[in-house]
């Protein structure tokens, strides 16, 4: 499908021409993702199909430091830097699809949600998929010990924790500031704090719950889903359901009940591969070669069911 639509003309050119005609505004907000490093055409009918998203956000003003981090001064000048007409990347993400499987290198800010979200919007405006019909990329879960539940009948979910002031504050070390900006990004929306709102908790409450919590402490939240019958029994959820539902999720945030138990071991499939740099950046080229490599090595596993052209 993705083949196909390279091959259609939209606005701007035919897709697989012209990075401008891939770009999409998916959240309405004047940022843009972009399928924008793709294979050669003639590579098109192979196996493989790679790519490479990147996520621009609008506006060219970014905080930095413009002094040498050598310089002996009692503090350092954080200060607005104007990038002219250049858009500031919020992330990269690099996949290749091989058969009905798909390797992902995912960045900070790029997820699996966004490649998901991207592909519907683009499938969509060539009309190859229809409206409301989103595109999925499944998870799979493993326990560690291989001994996976076929079903559970009730999941946990660990949402992110909420700190005190003091661990909130952190340091004033310019490294640390960006890391923990980072990481509060990636875990907006998904605190103990917003699901409590989600919850109708008001801003009150939780200004009074969060009062209590010391200044070196955390508060943290469990929160158990599961599927009520009229007899007021537990209705067990399929594998396959856990799967689609929580692959956006972080695996170590997940616990299964059932016919046993299955806590801390659940993890998604992936390994470490050494990519070379350009810069501070990922050599695209080699990026896909690693992902390629990874789903190579769980197929001759036999952890993925794909087989490869010679």
């Amino acid at each position: 499908m993705i083949v196909a639509a390279m091959r259609t003309a939209r606005a701007g050119g035919r897709l697989g021409d012209s990075a401008r005609a891939r770009i999409l505004d998916l959240d309405q907000d004047g940022s843009y993702v972009i399928l924008n490093k793709i294979p050669e055409p003639d590579t098109w009918d192979n196996q493989l199909f790679a790519g490479q998203l990147i996520h621009l956000q609008s506006g060219a003003d970014v905080a930095a430091v413009m002094q040498s981090l050598d310089e002996d001064a009692e503090e350092f000048l954080v200060e607005q830097v104007n990038l002219g007409d250049a858009r500031v990347a919020k992330g990269i993400l690099y996949f290749a699809t091989i058969e009905n499987h798909v390797g992902l290198i995912e960045g900070q800010q790029v997820k699996g949600r966004t490649l998901e979200r991207y592909l519907t919007a683009l499938l969509q405006s060539v009309g190859s998929l229809e409206v409301g019909t989103p595109i999925i990329l499944n998870g799979s879960f493993r326990a560690s010990d291989g001994k996976e539940l076929t079903e559970a009948s009730e999941i946990t979910i660990q949402a992110e924790r909420n700190e005190g002031d003091m661990l909130a504050a952190g340091s004033a070390i310019i490294d640390e500031v960006l890391e923990k900006e980072a990481a509060r990004l990636r875990r907006d929306g998904a605190t103990v704090f917003d699901v409590l709102r989600t919850l109708n908790w008001s801003d009150e409450a939780i200004t009074r719950l969060a009062a209590e919590i010391p200044d070196d402490g955390w508060i943290e939240g469990f929160f158990k889903v599961f599927i009520k019958q009229r007899n007021r029994r537990k209705k067990n959820i399929g594998r396959a359901a856990i799967n689609e539902a929580l692959r956006n999720i972080d695996p170590a945030d997940i616990g299964l009940d059932g016919e046993g138990r299955e806590r801390g071991g659940i993890v998604k499939l992936s390994t470490r591969q050494r990519v070379q740099m350009i810069g501070s950046l990922l050599d695209p080229a080699d990026a896909v070669e690693q992902i390629v490599n990874s789903l190579k090595g769980w197929a001759s596993a036999g952890k993925i069911d794909c087989t490869f052209d010679p």
